[in-house]
Order: structure tokens, then C-alpha cells, then sequence
């Protein structure tokens, strides 16, 4: 062999063998930011920080995850910021609110990023062990979905300033049911819509069953809640064998079309994402760290302790479901519109 092609081909070998090793030296002694599209308290912000806590174990040099909380728009702050702000080196990675993956498909123009180029990491939760509920207090006259449609006084539901699946499900499930429901909105988070209904300022809200348990647990505990429908399963939950579907109840074939693009994002309930453009080596450490923090023992553990899901896919399952939401039809996706921008 040409001693030349020799020497090129040693210095390939050594560039080979040294690029997975500086890979796994990246992150000794370094501080990655974890950024939640959402307020402190809830549920997302539960689990990012159950998650800062397990998974620096299997990112090798072990780095520090810091939790920080960007609020804003129902988590488009964060969205926005991770597409276009957010530093591409593999030191952040945000939690995004799971409806915020749609609002491109919809045209939304606060949306200033497209779902398909993020780095995705994975969702902790497919709502396996969790639904997505109406609730009310159990000391309205709402007895059952039936009485909500009935005229009179509307159901006063609480909902995000911003917006977000509390919002988009409370308005979708008002059209297709016929609810005389007003959405009451301007609360800052979930925690707020929680102390709007113990207050009594509102009867009600979507919410889901596992920020139920982290945020409305003593309420839960005594009775004091009242379910009236779910989302997130065709079938109903077998945590809620005795509250029907949305699925279920819809009429018409249209109806459980945009019933079931409102409830996609219950697919990737808890979707963990990085900056586009993140150098391979780190996205693919990320990937791996988040799917083996989801398998822990401690993790789950301490997750089931905190009475919250863990059923977990990984980012390529994620891209997958961020391709099929880009294929929704435009009939589909114009009703939505209507829906959402109705007075």
C-alpha cells in the first residue's frame, strides 16, 4: 500500500476514534439549561424537574440540569426562543407545551418556527396512565355533558390568558357538544385556574388527570370534583371507566376528525425537544440520556410517588407524529381555525 494512502488512512482512523471521545468529554464539568414553555407549579414544570434530576446520571461527565421557567403566549415564548435563540451546542434543551407542535399546521402567526426541524428528544408521557378532563366543581349543577348544553346560566370554564390544549379543548368541546359554556381567560397558569375554581370565580376547566393529582390533589382526595368528560383515548381510560369520551360522544365524522387533531398532542404529551442544528454527537447523547432517565427505577419511582405518567416514546416516535399533524387535512384544519377565532 502507497505509504500516502497509508497515512490517510491512519489519520481517518484517529479522527474516528477521537470524535466520539471528545463527544463524551463535551459535557464533563458543564451546566445544560432545561427551558419550560410554562409557569412554575404545574404539571410540565413537575415534570422537568423530575427529569433534571435523573438524567444527568447518563450524560456522561454527569453535567448539572438547571430548570428554567419562560412562560408566555401558551408556551410559544419558549418555542420561538428554542427554534431561533437558544444556543445550538447541546447545553439546552426545552420542554414544550403539547399543543405548541400544531400551530404552524394552523397557520398560527405567532408561531415562528417549524415543529418538523426541532431536535427531539422525547415525550415522558402518550397518556397511557393520564386523560385529559372537564372537570367542575362538584357542587355545581352540572351533574353530566347534558346538563352543560341545557340553557340558563353558562358553565364558567378557566383558561389560559395565552392559550393551549386548557383553551383549545374547552372550545373545540363547546362547538362539537353544543355547550352553553363560556370560556373565562386571562389566568397566567394552570395554578392560577386552579385557585380561580377553589374560589369559586369559575365552575370548571380542561385539565389533565395527573395535574389533577400534582395541583388539585386534596380537592380530588375529598370529592370536591366532578368529571364530565375525557380526551386523549378513544376508548375510555380505565382510571375513568364511568366518564365517557369525547370519541364516544361525537355524532358525526367530522366531528371525531377534528376531535382527534385536537387530541394528537396527547400523543407527545410531554415533549422534550433541542435547537435545530444541534451537532449530532450531542443530539444523539440527549436522545439516549432522555429514553434511559425514562427507563430509571429511581425516576419512576419518585414519578409514580408524584402520581404522574410515565410512558414514554422516543424523539424519532416524535417526528413521526409531527409528520402526520403536517398532513392534516385542509378542511380539518380550517374548521380548527374557525373554532379557535370565534367570538
Amino acid at each position: 500500500m502507497p505509504k500516502n494512502l497509508m497515512g490517510a488512512l491512519l489519520i481517518l482512523a484517529c479522527i474516528a476514534i477521537a470524535a466520539p471521545a471528545a463527544a463524551q468529554d463535551f459535557y464533563q464539568g458543564k451546566t445544560i439549561n432545561l427551558i419550560v414553555g410554562n409557569a412554575p407549579g404545574g404539571g410540565y414544570d413537575h415534570y422537568a424537574r423530575l427529569l433534571a434530576r435523573h438524567m444527568p446520571r447518563y450524560i456522561p461527565g454527569e453535567p448539572n440540569i438547571v430548570v428554567r421557567n419562560m412562560p408566555g403566549a401558551g408556551g410559544m415564548v419558549m418555542s420561538n426562543h428554542m427554534y431561533s435563540q437558544a444556543p445550538r451546542d447541546g447545553l439546552t434543551f426545552g420542554m414544550m407545551s403539547r399543543a405548541n407542535p400544531i400551530e404552524p399546521v394552523l397557520g398560527n402567526a405567532a408561531a415562528k418556527f417549524k415543529s418538523e426541524e426541532f431536535t427531539w428528544l422525547g415525550t415522558s408521557s402518550t397518556y397511557e396512565e393520564d386523560a385529559y378532563c372537564l372537570i367542575v366543581r362538584a357542587d355545581s349543577r352540572f351533574m353530566t355533558i347534558e346538563d352543560a348544553q341545557k340553557p340558563g346560566p353558562p358553565l364558567l370554564l378557566g383558561g389560559l390568558a395565552a392559550g393551549g390544549s386548557d383553551t383549545d379543548i374547552t372550545l373545540i368541546a363547546r362547538d362539537v357538544f353544543r355547550l352553553n359554556a363560556q370560556l373565562v381567560r386571562g389566568y397566567g397558569g394552570s395554578t392560577e385556574i386552579n385557585l380561580a375554581i377553589q374560589r369559586g370565580e369559575v365552575e370548571g376547566r380542561a385539565i389533565g388527570m395527573s395535574s389533577i393529582q400534582t395541583g388539585l390533589s386534596d380537592w380530588l382526595g375529598e370529592g370536591k370534583l366532578r368529571f364530565l368528560m375525557q380526551f386523549g383515548h378513544e376508548t375510555r381510560w380505565k382510571g375513568l371507566p364511568d366518564v365517557p369520551t369525547a370519541r364516544e360522544l361525537a355524532k358525526s365524522a367530522d366531528d371525531k376528525a377534528l376531535l382527534e387533531l385536537a387530541e394528537l398532542p396527547f400523543l407527545m404529551a410531554r415533549p422534550f425537544l433541542a435547537p435545530p442544528g444541534v451537532p449530532q454527537a450531542q443530539a444523539d447523547i440527549l436522545k439516549r440520556a432522555f429514553t434511559e432517565a425514562n427507563r430509571d427505577p429511581d425516576y419512576i419511582r419518585d414519578a409514580a410517588q408524584m402520581k404522574i405518567d410515565i410512558s414514554p416514546l422516543s424523539g424519532d416516535d416524535i417526528q413521526k407524529i409531527v409528520a402526520r399533524i403536517a398532513r392534516t387535512p385542509p378542511a380539518v384544519v380550517a374548521r380548527y381555525n374557525a373554532i379557535l377565532h370565534a367570538k
